[in-house]
């Protein structure tokens, strides 16, 4: 058929990270909670997505060998056989150690589809041990690393032991669920505190975290909540706990970006019958005055670009847009389930690309129109080593951008905290070296 290009698959690896990536981030994000895969010895080596790339603060290894993640090393020739004696046997050992405040049970999808009983098991464990055992249906075949957190919290949702707790009630009493703990460093201890505290001048008592990093036990406190906030990365968890409890749900987007901010706080205010005005003009007047050089010196004019998940994206556009900067094109790692809410809410103008594999944001970035090349980008490690523009590291994975110290980036603190990392990244731009510098 002359005339007609030749077909060509593009067989490259699809940007994103697997469920049980996901997974693992919720395991690493409940200090004494820990894992068994019913999959091979990879599911190890997959625990370094997590420990000692993404956060240096990570234990779910442990050189005594006593790992927060296990596995069954499994074998495809043992599919056929049952294997529920020794998957028993290894939940038995894990749930009856003094460090262990709970178990999760997954699988990969070559022992997903046998059908195996895994609820029936971690039931048998409970009985045995009195430590709650919880299975997270392994849907590594539908589902990415998000699904993989959601599912997570979902199944700890369903299968936790809830204290009774007097009713009605207290609408001041406030949960947050999904809030999305991907490591122990101090950028997200610095954002819970930062939102605790706003939460609290509203007059708002925030009894639990779903997660934050503490023990499992703690996750019990929820049941006190007459409010759940609601976060995106966990909205099934957030309805199945206002089942069981009673608590209202106020579903909110993320508090990323000064507008998400102040939004945020109004809707909480609403349902929970607070005044937000006061805390809102108090923040809004330490951090507009660092804003009277920057904006019109530095960012007026600028380009921004962004690579990550979808639920960060409005908080990025928006920033730019306040700081006198537009976005100019979008990279969305995540499905187009997930990322096409998000996608929709942008210019027309502004270029995006959704869920692409390797060669295809190589060739998305590589068409991008002179007039949309971005003087600064907000990125995950999708674009490490693709992008030549100054970059800001935000999201997960971001294995080269680490906080050791308290430096937010959610609410009106880590928005000052963003706004000096893409100011000092577009300055360094109009340094230019000579080529014999090294």
């Amino acid at each position: 058929m002359s005339g007609q290009k030749p077909v060509t698959s593009d067989y490259s690896q699809r940007i994103t990270w697997s469920f049980l990536i996901g997974i693992y981030l919720a395991v690493n994000a409940i200090r004494d909670l820990f894992l068994l895969v019913e999959g091979p010895d990879c599911a190890h080596m997959k625990t370094q997505f997590v420990q000692g790339n993404h956060d240096w603060l990570a234990n779910l290894t442990n050189v005594s060998g006593f790992h927060r993640v296990a596995n069954t090393g499994i074998h495809p020739s043992y599919m056929t056989r049952s294997r529920e004696e020794s998957i028993t046997e290894i939940l038995l050992r894990i749930a009856s150690h003094a460090e262990v405040g709970g178990v999760l049970l997954t699988s990969m999808p070559m022992a997903y589809i046998t059908g195996a009983d895994y609820e029936r098991l971690c039931r048998d464990v409970l009985n045995k041990t009195g430590r709650q055992v919880i299975n997270v249906p392994g849907k590594s075949l539908s589902g990415d690393w998000a699904d993989g957190y959601a599912e997570s919290l979902f199944a700890l949702a369903r299968q936790i032991n809830l204290p009774e707790v007097q009713k009605p009630l207290d609408p001041k009493k406030v949960a947050i669920i999904g809030y999305l703990y991907d490591r122990n460093e101090a950028d997200h201890q610095a954002n819970l505190e930062h939102l605790t505290d706003l939460l609290t001048r509203m007059g708002l008592q925030v009894v639990s975290i779903w997660l934050d990093g503490g023990y499992f036990s703690e996750l019990s406190n929820v049941a006190e909540a007459g409010t759940l906030i609601s976060l995106p990365y966990a909205r099934k968890a957030a309805n199945w706990l206002s089942r069981r409890t009673g608590a209202q749900v106020v579903e909110t987007e993320l508090p990323f970006g000064l507008t998400a901010t102040q939004h945020w706080l109004q809707v909480i205010a609403k349902a929970t019958g607070c005044d937000e005005q006061p805390v809102i003009e108090e923040e809004l007047g330490k951090v507009l005055p660092s804003l009277e050089w920057v904006a019109p010196f530095v960012f007026q004019g600028r380009r921004f670009g962004y690579i990550g998940d979808p639920w960060l994206l409005s908080g990025i556009n928006d920033t730019a847009a306040l700081l006198g900067a537009k976005l100019t094109w979008a990279v969305l790692t995540n499905p187009k389930a997930q990322s096409a809410k998000s996608a929709k809410l942008l210019s027309p103008k502004t270029h995006v690309k959704i869920w692409p594999r390797a060669r295809q944001l190589k060739d998305f970035l590589a068409n991008l129109p002179v007039d949309a090349n971005a003087d600064v980008v907000v990125m995950n490690d999708a674009g490490v080593g693709i992008i030549d523009a100054p970059w800001v590291g935000l999201g997960f994975p971001s294995s080269f951008s680490h906080r050791l110290y308290r430096r937010p980036f959610f609410g009106f603190q880590g928005f000052l905290a963003l706004v000096d990392s893409l100011a000092d990244q577009i300055r360094r731009r109009e340094i230019v070296l000579p080529k014999t510098a090294l």
